[in-house]
């Protein structure tokens, strides 16, 4: 079967017979398979590979100039990591044996049959995405030293897990399949997102949508539109942001907070491609992109809560990149603070300032658990407040000694667990006591009482109904 990520793929055919290219490009498009480049100067194949996208090769061995083997010798020692395929006449048991020596993928004689390329070309984008995933997990990068794509100017970091994701999306983006960013809140996943989007190449818009705050009607509404008299005030047809979105990226932030049904239309979604407008018999062919996050496990969700559907979890990870928190790449912090001091001065027109030492030293040993988000408040704060041009250590530590005090304070408040309750009390009254305390401090808001609890709002309101609070 060919699936929509093999048809997006780059793939390049080098024969020196134009006859031949012309088949196999003929027979790769019968395929549905939208990226195919044709060489025939053997000479040319590192020039052609450096302008494209992880790119799976189909080489012929008998040619001029080069010889199909030594071509295959310098791929595995420059481009190890793109998949190789042989195509020849030539069947000696011998020849075959040392193709697959020097690291060729497949080795097909010819004539070659659709179901033969097909399951070549399958197998070899199977094993390039394992390896992909693997190496970004080991933090390996296969061209570490390379040119940064533009695209990651937005994203201050010599972090080398991070430079590792770069790598990555280097890899994924032109896919078009979905991805699933992970990461705590405020570590940067919308600017993974947009990263994707300007890498792939796409023509179409980058939409982004936080979902944590839409119930089902709303969430259908937003993402597939209505027709009209579909609901009381709907007066007029409204496209959906999936229909704005064709040809682009649809970013939806905070997918572990979907409600169970919007869950089902995702899926629907993801699996059959298409969508319904509200009040619409009609189904809506998707084209757009999909790419979603959250900032928890969602297999984790999946499994001990069961609030979210394993099956659209794998549907929505195909590519999966998680997002170190800040405090595991303080190397990064320097820099992000005097970047970060910069835009806010210059947002205020004033001179950036300088960050004293100390000041600096009380940012390094910060924990940092709200990421970059909670850095950026603390710099534009002290940004407005410096004078002289410096940001010194007093400035940093009132608002973190702040955070210190409120901690003591209710330290002091409830001495003990015993003291509070008047005994030890169980793990359902602690649980109890911290949904009661969560809404109080929110004034009730759901929304932000499950963020402070580090649960779903899903499962806040199946804790309150079964309290019948």
């Amino acid at each position: 079967m060919i699936t929509s990520e093999m048809k997006n793929r780059h793939i390049l055919l080098v024969d020196d017979e134009q006859s031949e290219l012309d088949a196999y490009s003929l027979l790769l498009t019968s395929m549905g398979i939208k990226n195919v480049v044709t060489e025939n100067d053997s000479r040319q194949v590192s020039t052609r590979l450096g302008a494209m996208q992880s790119p799976i090769v189909f080489l012929d061995l008998n040619m001029p100039n080069k010889s199909g083997q030594d071509v295959l010798r310098e791929l595995k020692i420059s481009n190890p990591q793109v998949p190789v395929i042989i195509i020849t006449a030539n069947s000696e048991i011998e020849t075959a044996v040392e193709c697959l020596r020097l690291g060729a993928h497949d080795y097909l004689v010819k004539p070659i049959d659709l179901k033969m390329f097909s399951s070549a070309l399958r197998n070899a984008l199977e094993i390039s995405l394992l390896r992909n995933e693997v190496m970004s997990l080991k933090g390996i990068s296969f061209a570490a030293g390379g040119p940064r794509h533009k695209a990651f100017d937005r994203i201050v970091t010599r972090n080398p897990a991070m430079l590792s994701i770069f790598k990555y999306i280097e890899s994924i983006a032109g896919s078009g399949m979905p991805t699933l960013i992970l990461g705590e809140t405020g570590s940067g996943k919308e600017l993974i997102a947009k990263a994707i989007h300007d890498i792939s190449g796409v023509g179409g818009q980058y939409i982004a949508v936080d979902v944590s705050g839409l119930d089902d009607t709303l969430f259908s509404d937003t993402l597939f539109g209505h027709t009209k008299g579909a609901y009381t005030g709907a007066d007029s047809i409204r496209s959906g942001l999936i229909e704005k979105a064709a040809g682009g990226t649809i970013f939806l932030d905070e997918i572990g907070e979907l409600s169970e049904v919007s869950q089902v239309k995702l899926l629907r979604l993801l699996q059959e491609n298409i969508y319904y407008p509200l009040g619409s018999d009609h189904p809506k062919q998707c084209q757009a992109r999909i790419i979603t996050a959250a900032n928890k496990d969602l297999t984790v969700l999946a499994g001990q809560e069961g609030e979210f559907r394993m099956d659209l979890y794998y549907r929505l990870s195909t590519h999966l990149i998680r997002i170190p928190p800040l405090r595991e790449r303080r190397e990064d912090i320097p820099a992000l603070v005097n970047f970060l001091a910069a835009k806010a001065a210059a947002a205020m027109h004033k001179e950036t300032p300088v960050v004293s030492d100390q000041a600096m030293t009380l940012l390094l040993n910060h924990s940092f658990c709200g990421n970059i988000r909670e850095l950026k408040a603390y710099i534009v704060d002290a940004v407005a407040r410096c004078e002289h041009g410096l940001i010194t250590e007093n400035l940093i530590a009132e608002r973190l000694t702040g955070k210190v005090k409120e901690k003591t304070e209710t330290a002091v408040d409830i001495n003990s667990l015993a003291a509070l309750f008047g005994r030890f009390p169980t793990l359902d009254e602690l649980m109890e006591y911290a949904v009661i305390e969560a809404l109080a401090t929110t004034e009730n808001n759901q929304n932000k009482a499950s963020r402070l609890l580090g649960i779903s709002r899903q499962a806040l309101h199946k804790r309150l109904k079964k309290k019948n609070v």
